[in-house]
């Protein structure tokens, strides 16, 4: 499947989880709140995982919403309580834990923010290439320094570049030896 199909699937879980935490909220099942608020981004976080797609570039947002949304919850469950008048009397606690998990919820989603800039790359190539020299060019195209006094036959097949197999007698005797240890 393609991975933009998987992950637009994966985003599914979020959604699902964002309209059911709402439900749970309208019927004042608070601690269903939370567990959904916890759980809709670690089903989400394993989907990804199992699927094993890029993680997208709204991930932290969707942290910082199930953030809020977790200490909302939470707020509304352990921030306040009904006294027997019918009034709301204000739990100090409460409301800290839950400004204490905003706060981390936040801060986790501001750094899983993808905030690295994207690299254009000329068409017909891939960013790999612009970064790793050829192997098959010689010393001076890659712009490594070179010594004096050699000349193109010390470069080992006649001054075109490296080779793998100019250093295959070397290996063979290197793990020839290693392999004669080991026994």
């Amino acid at each position: 499947m393609n991975n933009n199909i998987k992950a637009g699937i994966g985003l599914l879980v979020p959604a699902t989880a964002v309209v059911a935490f709402f439900f749970s909220i309208f019927t004042e099942n608070y601690l269903l709140g939370i567990f959904l608020s916890i759980s809709g981004v670690l089903v989400w976080f394993l989907y990804t995982a199992v699927m094993e797609t890029q993680m997208p570039s709204v991930t932290g947002n969707i942290i910082i919403l199930f953030g809020v949304l977790l200490s909302f919850a939470v707020f509304l469950n352990y921030g306040w309580e009904r006294n027997m008048f019918g009034g709301f009397v204000f739990n100090i606690e409460g409301g800290v834990g839950s400004a204490v998990l905003l706060f981390f919820s936040v801060l986790l989603g501001v750094l899983f923010k993808n905030n690295t800039p994207v690299l254009s790359t000329p068409e017909g190539s891939d960013s790999a290439s612009l970064l790793v020299p050829e192997i098959n060019s010689a010393p001076e195209e890659v712009g490594g320094p070179t010594e004096e006094g050699l000349d193109d036959s010390d470069l080992g097949d006649g001054g075109e570049g490296y080779s793998p197999n100019d250093y295959a007698d070397y290996y063979e005797e290197y793990y020839q030896d290693y392999q004669d240890e080991e026994e």
